[in-house]
C-alpha cells in the first residue's frame, strides 16, 4: 500500500487514488482528525468503508468530502454521527 501522509493542523486530504485499507488506515490512526477530503477518489469505496470512518471518527469529524454517487441511504443515515 503506497499511501503519503502529510502532516496538516487536523486536515487530511486525499491527493491520489483511495482504497479500502488507505481509508481504514486513516481512520485508525488519525484520531485528532477533523476534516477528510477524499474528492472524488473513492468510487471503489462502498458504504461499509465510510461508514467505519464515520464510526472511528465523526465525534470529532466537522467536514466530510465526498464526490460520489455511489452511497446509499444507509451512509447518509450515518452522517448524523458526525460532530456537524
Amino acid at each position: 500500500m503506497n499511501i503519503i501522509l502529510i502532516k496538516v493542523k487536523e486536515i487530511f486530504s486525499f491527493q491520489q487514488f483511495v482504497s479500502e485499507k488507505a481509508v481504514r488506515f486513516v481512520a485508525d490512526n488519525c484520531q485528532h482528525l477533523k476534516k477528510l477530503n477524499m474528492g472524488d477518489r473513492t468510487e471503489n469505496l462502498d458504504d461499509d468503508d465510510i461508514i467505519y470512518v464515520i464510526d472511528r471518527l465523526g465525534k470529532q469529524l466537522t467536514t466530510l468530502v465526498l464526490d460520489w454517487s455511489g452511497l446509499t441511504d444507509v451512509t447518509f443515515l450515518y452522517l448524523k454521527n458526525c460532530a456537524r
